[in-house]
This record gives structure tokens, sequence and C-alpha cells, in this order.
């Protein structure tokens, strides 16, 4: 719902160019099930799934609008949910209307999520379908990500899809969408939008008329929950002011909402053996902590003075902690983790002066993972420890932050200076993964061997010593403990396909250290039935390909003592098109 002028002239725009011939159709029972919906077959709205949003929010909702939304302008009868703006004097407001949502009751991640609508046509009214991230009241808006569905305003023969991101350089909201002309939006038509971690991609009646690529990091508000919002609002920044006094009562009307997941394609279950791993998600970050001093809007200024590893942290220098929590930060940022696992996070931190800080695990958009405050002591160390457990479907990026501004409830006045030390930095787990040596072709794991690893073998109860590594025969199975490090991520530099044959030459950005590459590639986007080849040179030509598009992704290896394989992360994925 969010706008501006300047997007409702870009959105406009973009209807100028486009052909009204659609490129492509969407349906419900193309590998869909159906997973939520609500049918409006009773004589009330389901408050078991719907909130009532009262009143005129922030600023008109963040858009100026100029209605009162009540609990009283929506009624649920013969089949159909209806929203209806009423011309009245309610909260110093003009008119009336009605916005409900799901948000903490049904939330949904990916699929498709569409509904049968019918609405007004008139000028000053923006009826909408559209959802929030779930994360909302603790990351705030654009960080939650919004996707618009369906928006019509005034008069005009257009309905609109939009997806609103967070333009973290600019620090500001980002926005993106098209519009499509309808017969008439005051008849029902099925708006929907289907939504992947790769693409969005919005239609009317099954025709899809605008497709959006959000497989970049930079989108990573996608790759969350979100919750379902339907609303009528009355004026507002994008539709004006100029609103037609004689239109009311109007009334929007749903029919229909309906939520489908994708039916994800039969694979084979991995059943090689697994082994157990240790990790240190902050010994194996490449990276050192980073900081940041908001001297412009909070009045901080320091220095940070990082040690060369990120387990043995850094320094703190601030001379001023300013007026604000996040006024001064210390972060690490880009850490591997393994989703659903429970991590152990302890760090011990000491400050020449009584101060308190706030402890931040957070995911894509600085979502909040795990937060609390700490109060150190002056000159008296401070040992963390908490375990933090990440969600079974987490995605994107995992970061540490410390908040060292002026927090609430501190002890250390505004722009005071604080001198703070960390040390002893460790998120560590211990869990069980395929065997990443064994290949039966079926595995669909991609994750890499770790720095700390214990391997499962069978030796009939024989101890042997390989290269200083010992194992104990315990009749039949023995474990050994092998240390190792693991190399850096690759990257693909080219990737080109041959004029006069089908095949594909790939250069590889060397990295030092490492034995060799692994090369993995398929027609398939996701990877899907993939084959790999090893090679130890940078340059590999891959030969007598399909006529098709192949995805290709490479990762580095190193062979330890004890013949110990270890791989790196893949690499991101380059795509070219095979054409002879």
């Amino acid at each position: 719902m969010k706008k501006s002028l300047l997007t409702k002239a870009l959105l406009t725009f973009s209807v100028i160019g486009m052909v009204f011939a659609f490129s492509n159709t969407v349906k419900a029972a193309d590998n869909y099930e159906l997973v939520w919906s609500d049918e409006f077959n009773g004589n009330s709205l389901d408050t078991n799934t719907w909130n009532y949003e009262i009143g005129t929010g922030s600023w008109g909702w963040g858009n100026n609008e100029q209605q009162y939304y009540t609990d009283r302008n929506i009624t649920v009868s013969n089949g159909t949910m209806k929203i209806t703006a009423k011309r009245e004097d309610y909260g110093r407001m003009k008119y009336t209307s009605s916005r409900i949502t799901t948000k903490n009751k049904k939330n949904f991640k990916y699929g498709k999520i569409e509904a049968r609508i019918k609405m007004p046509k008139f000028k000053g009214v923006w009826p909408a379908f559209w959802m929030l991230g779930a994360n909302q009241d603790s990351v705030g808006w654009p960080k939650c990500g919004e996707i618009d569905i369906m928006e019509a305003i005034n008069d005009e023969n257009l309905v609109y899809g939009t997806l609103h991101w967070f333009n973290d350089p600019g620090n500001n909201n980002a926005d993106s969408g098209s519009s499509v002309a309808v017969a008439d939006r005051t008849e029902y038509h099925v708006y929907g939008v289907e939504w992947t971690a790769d693409k969005l991609r919005w239609y009317v009646d099954g025709k899809v008329y605008r497709t959006m690529d959000v497989s970049n990091d930079s989108f990573s508000e996608v790759r969350k929950e979100y919750f379902v919002i339907f609303n009528m609002a009355i004026g507002g920044q994008w539709p004006g002011y100029d609103i037609d006094e004689t239109a009311f009562p109007a009334t929007m009307e749903v029919d229909w909402v309906r939520a489908y997941k994708k039916v994800e394609e039969t694979t084979t279950k991995y059943t090689g053996p697994m082994i157990t791993v240790t990790e240190d998600a902050v010994e194996t970050c490449s990276g050192k902590w980073g900081s940041y001093f908001g001297s412009d809007w909070a009045g901080a200024s320091g220095t940070s003075k990082p040690t060369d590893k990120a387990v043995t942290g850094a320094t703190m220098n601030i001379t001023s902690i300013g007026n604000s929590q996040w006024g001064v930060q210390q972060y690490l940022k880009g850490l591997h983790y393994y989703p659903g696992r429970t991590y152990n996070y302890s760090f011990t931190m000491t400050s020449d002066v009584d101060k308190r800080v706030f402890v931040k695990v957070a995911g894509d958009g600085d979502e909040q993972i795990f937060g609390e405050y700490i109060d150190l002591k002056a000159r008296v160390p401070y040992n963390f420890s908490r375990q933090v457990t990440l969600a079974e479907d987490m995605e994107g990026v995992l970061d540490l932050y410390f908040g060292m501004g002026k927090c609430d409830g501190d002890a250390a006045a505004t722009n005071s200076a604080a001198n703070i030390t960390l040390s002893n930095v460790s998120f560590k787990t211990t869990t069980q993964i395929p065997d990443p040596n064994y290949n039966n072709g079926e595995s669909t794991t991609n994750k890499p061997t770790l720095p700390s690893e214990e391997k499962t073998t069978t030796n009939n109860g024989v101890t042997t010593t390989n290269n200083g590594l010992t194992t104990t025969g315990n009749g039949g199975t023995t474990t050994s403990k092998v240390v190792v490090s693991r190399p850096g991520k690759v990257s693909v530099k080219k990737v080109v396909r041959s004029k006069n044959n089908r095949n594909i030459k790939i250069n590889i950005k060397k990295v030092k250290g490492v034995t060799g590459y692994q090369i993995k590639y398929s027609t398939n986007k996701k990877l899907k039935k993939a084959k790999t080849v090893t090679t130890k040179s940078v340059k590999k030509t891959l030969k007598k390909l399909k006529k098709k598009t192949y995805y290709i992704k490479v990762r580095a290896y190193v062979v330890k003592s004890g013949n110990v394989k270890v791989t790196g992360d893949w690499s991101k994925i380059k795509k070219v098109k095979v054409r002879k």
C-alpha cells in the first residue's frame, strides 16, 4: 500500500510500453495443492483467521489516507466478504472503511496467493489485496518487505502489482511494479501472485502480466513469511484528494481467498553414511569484526581495532556513545550455519565503565533471531553464554551484532566515552550431516565438510595410525577426529559457449592452496539431477551438451592428511545457453 507520487508515475509509465497480450498462464492445478482458504460462507468474519485494524494509523497508514478504519464496515453474507466505504464523520475523518489482516494468525511463504474480487471505480478510491512481511514489528517497513498483489486507484481501468523492499545503500524503500488493463474491475476477476525464492509473477484471471527476478541477495525480504491484507482506502498520496462524494457508500467484495503450495518433485532419499560435525561459525568466518558510528544522527564517535581473527574479537574505543543504542555498532557478518540447529553462543566482554550493551543475532534484513541486554561492570569481564536455535527453513545470511550506543536503562550517560573489549567469541554446534565424500548420484545435500569432523570407518577391530591420526577399533566401527581448515570460496570468472559445437568452456578464479575444483552443472536451475566433474585446473571444457540452458556452479577442495577431502562453499550460479 505504501506509495509515492514517483512510484505512481513509474507504474503508469510501465503500462504505456506494455502489450496487453498476456505472455503466460498460471493454473491452480499445475503442481500446486491448496493449503488454506477462506470461502466466506458464514455470516460473520472468522476472527480466528482475521484481525481488524482500527483507526488512522501513523500518518494515515503511511499514505495520508483520508478514512478511519472500523470493524463495522465489514460484513459477510451470501458467500462473500464485503468492505464498505462510507461518507461519514468519524474520529476526525470524513470517511470510514475497513482493513483486515491475517497477522500472527496465518503466515505464508512461497506458492500462490489469489483472491476473486470485484471493486468500485471512482475518484479517490484505493482498494487493495496485498501482503507484509511477518517480521514487520521487529524490523519495520520496508525491511519487512511488501508484496502488493492487486491495487487499483480512482476510476482507472488498471490494476497494479508491486514489490517493495529495503534499499540498503540508500537506507530507504525501493519498489518495482507494473500494471495491466482489465475489462471492468467492478466485475469479478481473480488476482494473484506466484511466489518462489527466485521469482514473482503477477497475474489476472490466470494470465501473467509481470515477472520479476528476485534471485539477487538484495531481495532477501522476499524469502520470508508474509501475512495477507485486504483494505479499501479513500484518498491519499497516490490516488490524490479529489474524492467523488456521490459514490458512497461503495463496496469491495471478496468471493474467496486461497493459498497454494507447490508440490515438490519426488527425490530419492539419501541413504548413505552420516558424519558428526562440530563447527564454530566464528572460527570458520573469514571476515573480521566491523564497526559503525552514527555521527550524523546519533552523535556517536570512536574507532575500532579488530584482531586478525574473528574469534579473538576487537576493541572499541568509543569517544561518544551518542544518544541511540544502534548509534554505535560492532558486527560480524556472513557466518556459515546449519538451519534448524541449536548453537552455543559465547564471548567475553570487558568495559572500562559501567555500560549496557544489546546482543543480537540477525538474519536477512537484520531480522532479530535472538536479542538480549547485558550489563557490564567496570573492569569486570562478562562471560556470556546462551543457546540460539535457528529456524528449520532459515535462508540467507547470519550476522552477529552488538548495540553499544546509549541503551535504554544504560548506566553510561549520553555522549559519554567507553572502551569495550570483545574476546573469546564462539558460535558453535555439533550435528550430523550426510558424508560429503559419499556419492550415490542422488544425494541432495550441498553442505560442505566442516572444520572439525568425526568420520566413521570400518577396520575390523584393528588399531591403526596414519599420518599422525589414530583410529581405535571397537569391534568393527571406529571413530577418528580430523581437524582441518576449509578452502576459500571460489567464483566462476567466465563461462563461454563454443560457436562450432555444443561445448562450454569454464574459467575458474584460482584459489591458493587447494587441490582442485568440483564443477556441478545441470539444465535445471536448482541443479536437480546435476552432474559433477572434478578438475585440478582452473580451466575446464564440458563437451557434447544438449541445446539447452545450463546452470553451473563450482567449489574448491583440498585433500588433507589421512586422505580427507574438505570442500569449500559453492559459488554463485552462472548460466549459459547452448545453441548449436
